[in-house]
């Protein structure tokens, strides 16, 4: 698919579809260029955005500016999807070193964990003697 950059007045439009890049993605990329650019965003259509960039300093080219912004699109597009992936190994990665750093963290996790599986047992337990006092018993 060809990207169609238009040009009017100064202001260069970068077209972005939401199914390839998320919103998010292309706010983070829109807040880079803020020191460089003005940066207005306007919804076309479903899943469609019009990016519109203006030059601060009124000399730069302005199809390399939208190139740029494509290119740091891309690049949010991917940190994102790649936070998404590794959330778990991060998620695990910080908890070893908080608990390296404080053992007594662990103990007091494991204090928790322990209360809460006796807390599951004795639900289950009560569950399990409620239905046998439910069910009546047969008589010879």
């Amino acid at each position: 698919m060809k990207t169609k950059i238009e040009k009017i007045e100064g202001w260069v439009k970068v077209p972005v579809d939401l199914k390839v890049y998320p919103l998010q993605s292309v706010h983070s990329a829109g807040y880079i260029f803020m020191d460089r650019a003005h940066v207005k965003l306007e919804e076309e259509k479903k899943d469609l955005v019009a990016v519109w960039l203006q030059p601060k300093n009124g000399s730069q080219d302005l199809e390399k500016l939208a190139l740029e912004f494509s290119d740091e699109l891309l690049n949010y597009a991917h940190y994102f999807s790649s936070l998404k992936t590794n959330a778990d190994n991060m998620k695990t990665l910080l908890q070893r070193a908080l608990f390296s750093a404080s053992p007594s963290i662990v103990k007091e996790a494991e204090e928790k964990e322990i209360e809460e599986l006796i807390k599951e047992l004795e639900a289950e337990e009560k569950k399990g003697s409620a239905k046998t006092k439910a069910t009546p018993k047969s008589k010879k």
